[in-house]
């Protein structure tokens, strides 16, 4: 089975997205870093089997396309969305969804089944939180980018209050921000 991560950018102050769901902040650090983004992010488009999210964040990339990210390419991960009404897997132009309703295990199960030995990669800030707070997380890489943002979607809210121990993989810095990789002491 491929491990359990995520990616994502975030400001200093903990923020994935900014007022109204806005990115723009938190990804600015993007142009400054082309040139480094294999070493930052290494093969994600190809080493990724499946993608978790909620159905907050599938609502904001659900469209007659399937997922389409804003420079027009399309990932072919099938993805599968948490949520709580039941409904039938459907295929939306690259993307393959599937939908889950009991919980984040059966979310990693089902991504883990498909992805085979690449990674199943948590997409949003729920995902993220219920695969922490369930023990189910291997490793995460974040960008931290050189902003403050003061309030918006926290990435670490909603953990529980037992410590969750951390072993640095990796520090590296760009113009624009950060990049932190940990593993997950389990």
């Amino acid at each position: 089975m491929g491990k359990v991560m995520f990616g994502l950018s975030v400001s200093l102050d903990g923020y994935i997205a900014g007022k109204n769901d806005d990115v723009t902040e938190v990804f600015a650090w993007f142009s400054d870093a082309w040139e480094r983004l294999h070493e930052i992010m290494g093969d994600s488009l190809n080493d990724c089997g499946a993608v978790i999210m909620g159905h907050r964040s599938f609502d904001m990339i659900d469209g007659d396309e399937g997922w389409v990210f804003p420079d027009g390419t399309a990932p072919e991960w099938p993805v599968i969305v948490m949520q709580s009404q039941p409904r039938e897997p459907v295929k939306k132009g690259k993307t393959q969804y599937y939908f889950v309703t009991d919980g984040i295990e059966s979310a990693v199960a089902k991504a883990q089944e498909i992805a085979g030995e690449k990674y199943v990669a948590l997409h949003g800030g729920s995902a993220v939180q219920q695969a922490l707070k369930a023990g189910l997380l291997d490793e995460f890489h974040m960008n931290i980018a050189n902003v403050l943002l003061g309030e918006g979607v926290r990435l670490f809210d909603h953990i529980g209050s037992a410590p969750i121990h951390l072993e640095r993989l990796r520090v590296m810095e760009t113009p624009g921000a950060t990049h932190l990789s940990f593993r997950v002491v389990k």
